[in-house]
């Protein structure tokens, strides 16, 4: 059973990760995988190849490729064609049942279909924009990176559970718990 965690930036999919993982849930997070190929000199060649001012001396400047691929959709694509690869093949090799998954955007990367299921993690802008300022992002990187972002709505249509994120945190974990127990079962 491969369940994948949706949302927006900020809408609370890494703290309902951290929750399946503390229920013993096995548990992967796209950026966790990138943040390992990160390391691999054979995707470092790749992103230098597509990027080339964004990889200094073997190292891939995450500030300024971010900022390069969330003002550009062509440059967003062509990033998204070099990683989303790579990280449905790393979801492919675990084999554990049940799978949690976060990955944000799991219609651009074509790899829904992998997935039994599919939880939208779901937040109000406000709450996301003010989580956001409080790990450091700018309100003007932040908005742009919620317009390069699928709306809620299209999200929802793709969704078989939906996790309200309007109220606390302990909610947030609550709610979790609660729809992440059904897959225990």
């Amino acid at each position: 059973m491969n369940i994948a965690l949706i949302g927006g930036i900020g809408s609370g999919k890494s703290e309902v990760l951290k929750v399946a993982r503390e229920m013993g849930i096995a548990a992967l997070s796209a950026d966790e995988i990138n943040a390992g190929l990160l390391k691999s000199p054979e995707y470092i060649e790749k992103i230098a190849a597509a990027f080339p001012g964004c990889v200094v001396c073997g190292v891939v400047d995450k500030a300024r490729l971010a900022s390069e691929v969330f003002s550009d959709k062509g440059k967003r694509e062509k990033l998204n064609s070099i990683a989303h690869p790579e990280i449905a093949r790393k979801v492919a090799e675990c084999k554990e049942s049940p799978l949690v998954v976060e990955l944000p955007l799991v219609l651009e990367s074509g790899m829904a279909g992998m997935f039994d299921e599919i939880i939208l993690v779901s937040a109000p802008r406000r709450a996301r924009m003010a989580r956001l300022a409080g790990r450091g992002v700018e309100p003007a990187r932040a908005r742009a990176i919620m317009r390069a972002q699928k709306p809620v709505f299209k999200l929802r249509g793709v969704a078989t559970r939906v996790i309200d994120n309007s109220g606390s945190l302990e909610d947030l974990r609550a709610s979790a718990r609660d729809v992440l127990r059904i897959f225990c079962e």
